[in-house]
Parts: C-alpha cells; structure tokens; sequence
C-alpha cells in the first residue's frame, strides 16, 4: 500500500518511487508482479495520475521496472550485492578531429565541450571574484592551499553531492584537480602498478579516458558496451585475474548514450568485490537528464568502498575553468597521502573560492537548472529537425546528454558524410575513435553534438545537411 504524507516537503511522485523502490528491493515486489495503472493507482492514493506516471518513469529509467506493450509496468530481477563482511562504514572535454582544418569556413561547428557564449554566469563569477579578493580575503591568495583542494570547497561538494548525486563521503575523501584527465592520472597511480597494470575499459568509450590510461602503460581491456552499459557478462573470462580497475560512464554511457540500470549496476558492484577490482565511475552528463530525474551515483550504493566517482565542472560552468574532482574510497586515503601528501593542488584558489560560494549560496543548483532546460530545448529541436530531414536515419539517443550518435543507411560512410557537410560550412565528426578495434566501428555513423550552436541556428543547420546528404 503506497502511503502519501501531504505534510512532507518531498513531492508526491518522489514518496511513491521511494516506497515502490524499497518493496522491490526487499521482494515485498517480485520479478514479474505487475504495478497498478496509474490511474487506478493514483484514484486510490488521492494524486493526480501526472504525479504518478512520474514515478513510474523514474524507476523504468533507472531499470527498476519496465514497460511491456498490452501488460503495463513489471518489475524487473535486481540481484542486489553481496556485501563482505569487512565492509567499512558507508560512505569529456572532447573535440576530435580526424584531420586537420581550417574552421575559417565553417558556420555550424558540432562538436562537443565547448558552449555558446550567452551560457556562461559571468555577472555572478565576477561577483565572487570580487570578494575573493576583497580586503578580507586578499591574505589567502598569497597562501598555499591544501593538496587536496580549498577545505571550504570540499565540504560544500560533500553536502552538494549528497543531495544531488546520493555520494556518501567526507571532505577528507575529495580531491580538487585540474579536469577528468588529471584526476584518471592521480588514480593510475594509486590503484595500478608501475608496470603491468590493466584497465578494463568500455568498447566504445571515451577516448580522452584512454589516453590518459595509455600513458599510463596500462594494458587496456576492452569490454562491450549494450543498449544498458557495460556488459557485466563479459567480465566473466577476467574471473580472479589481473584487472585492476574497470573504467565506466554508467549515468550516460559515452558515446552510445546508455544508462546501465539498477539491475546490472549491482551485477558490476558484485563482480569488483569478488575480484577486488576498483570501479572508476565516470558521472558523465549526470546532469543533462531531460525527461526523469538523474540516475543515483554508482557509488551512492557501494558499501564495499570499491568505487572510485569522478566529476568534472567542465559541462556545467565552462570547459576553460579548469575544476574536476575524485571521491577517493576510505581504504586508499593512506595510499594517497603516503604518494601526494606533499603535493600542492593544481587549480586557482580564487577559482576554487568563486565555486564554493556557488555552491553555498544555492546559485549553481540554480544555475544548472538553467543549463538543463536550455540545452532540452535545443536538443528537442535538433531531434524534431533530424527526424524530420529523412526516414531512414537512426538517432541513438535516451533523453539525456549534449550529443547523440547518428546512423545512416549502410551505403553511406563517415568520411563522405563529413566531407560533404563540410562543403555546407558545417562541421561533424565520425566514431571512429571511440574504438579500440577500429574494425567494429560501424561506418555509417557519426558523433552530433549542440553545445556549440545556438537554439535559432539550429533549422538552418539541418538544412544545410539535408541539402548535402539527401540532395541529388
């Protein structure tokens, strides 16, 4: 019986994926059972059958349920983790290019990391800059900070996170870095050896990911990736072997644009602590979910301390403010102090001060609201224009996210395709090099991404690619 606490700050929808979530973890909801419509539901718990469909669609995007054609919504198998007994207390800027050019022709550039101009909060960071450098705080530029990142700034994350992403740490557990590739850089070092380590990586995955681990002389494994992630099933020929850490984008796989569900995130939690292997959850495009709230963090339910989170501030304020940062697991805080305890942090401390006071003062929640409903707007147009523009091509995309992957009939090629938008001034990118064994690459696709273009350039950009990949 779902029960509705009218006094309770928490929206209704969010009281009954709750209660709905926890009876399908405790069994009180088996495999199989089928959910009330939602009109009946709703009729019977005295809310607007709105309110419940939003329940529903949240735990279907998080794997929790799903929708079969002529039956309604039935609940999945979770196969929940086998926690250990020592278990502790509970807790990318990309812009490929695959040949050089020239961009002084180009008008339309789709590629992905970079924003148009009117999207970055410049009267507010000059506000904070201000005052970091006001009379009261002038005396901490001059002043090294602490290895891991301002104090201040760490411990609005720990709340932010919280409430956020579901993250259980303390300010002791984050580390402030210099972007993704840095931080990926600092955690080779801590989970691998210095020779004859092994990543197990998704295929395809993110390039700006790899080469950080290639650097790193780290022999890479690489592990299919389905219409839900990562397949955990794959992972059955590395039982008790040698792979150090496995490295995913769970929220938003890069580039499919797959959410891993709840079912198969707790098959993976399971397999890293049978094989005491770390897991380097990359939380990509958490934030750009347009039609159901984000999906909780990987790490939000680990009890193992087997998960490593990584996020970046790149997406949401700027690519150029360079801000990122880790979670480490309590179990590697003596390793990483031992090895970085005399390191200085790498990012601006005036920086630092001007994202905490965002935080702080409620103004990036705010902020990135903003952000969300902007970039849903371009990405609904780009979806109605793409759709519009011919029948045959295939868009992979799940609602989330600042890019999509485009499939063309198998006639077609990247390399034609971008050739011949580039004769319409316009700039797209193939998929290639997402891919370890470049042969599975399928050739007919390319990588789209919006950030870069305004919402009202946004038609005449699709006929421009009409006109160069449809006209005779």
């Amino acid at each position: 019986m779902i029960y509705i606490d009218k006094k309770s700050k928490t929206p209704y929808y969010l009281q009954i994926y709750y209660q709905l979530q926890s009876d399908i973890l405790n069994r009180k909801l088996k495999s199989g059972d089928i959910l009330k419509g939602s009109r009946m539901l709703s009729k019977e718990i005295g809310v607007g059958r709105n309110t419940v469909d939003n329940a529903y669609a949240q735990l279907a995007a998080e794997g929790y349920i799903e929708s079969k054609l002529g039956v309604g919504f039935v609940v999945q198998k979770i196969n929940k983790v086998n926690f250990s007994t020592s278990n502790t207390e509970s807790l990318p800027n990309l812009k490929y290019e695959s040949e050089k050019f020239s961009e002084e022709n180009i008008i339309y550039n789709l590629s992905y990391g970079d924003f148009t101009v009117d999207l970055f909060p410049a009267i507010q960071w000059k506000k904070y800059m201000s005052e970091a450098l006001s009379e009261k705080n002038i005396s901490n530029v001059n002043k090294c900070i602490d290895g891991k990142g301002d104090i201040h700034l760490r411990k609005q994350l720990v709340s932010y996170l919280g409430k956020s992403r579901g993250v259980c740490c303390t300010e002791d557990q984050i580390v402030i870095t210099s972007g993704l590739q840095h931080s990926l850089d600092i955690i080779c070092k801590l989970v691998c050896p210095p020779i004859g380590g092994t990543i197990g990586f998704e295929e395809p995955g993110y390039d700006g990911a790899k080469v950080v681990f290639e650097n790193n002389n780290l022999n890479i494994e690489a592990i299919d990736v389905d219409d839900k992630g990562l397949e955990v099933s794959k992972l059955i020929k590395y039982e008790n072997s040698y792979l150090n850490a496995i490295y995913i984008t769970p929220s938003h796989q890069f580039p499919t644009g797959a959410t891993m569900p709840i079912n198969r995130r707790y098959e993976i939690l399971n397999w890293s602590r049978k094989n005491n292997t770390y897991i380097l959850e990359d939380d990509y495009d958490s934030e750009f979910g347009y039609h159901t709230n984000p999906i909780p963090s990987l790490q939000s339910i680990d009890k193992d301390n087997r998960v490593i989170y990584l996020g970046t501030f790149s997406k949401t304020l700027s690519p150029s403010i360079r801000i990122a940062y880790f979670v480490i697991p309590k179990q590697l805080l003596n390793t990483y102090n031992q090895t970085y305890g005399r390191y200085n942090n790498s990012v601006s401390w005036i920086d630092q001060y001007i994202l905490s006071k965002f935080i702080e003062s409620g103004f990036y929640e705010r902020h990135v609201r903003k952000f969300r409903l902007k970039f849903k707007k371009r990405y609904d147009l780009f979806i109605k224009e793409l759709t519009n523009m011919n029948d045959d091509i295939k868009i992979h995309q799940n609602g989330t996210g600042l890019y999509f992957i485009l499939e063309f009939p198998e006639k077609y090629n990247q390399k034609w395709l971008i050739r011949k938008a580039r004769d319409e001034q316009i700039q797209v990118y193939p998929t290639i090099q997402f891919w370890q064994n470049k042969e599975h690459c399928p050739k007919n696709t390319l990588f789209i991404a919006f950030s870069q273009i305004d919402i009202f350039d946004i038609p005449d950009c699709i006929s421009r690619l009409k006109k160069a990949w449809f006209t005779e």
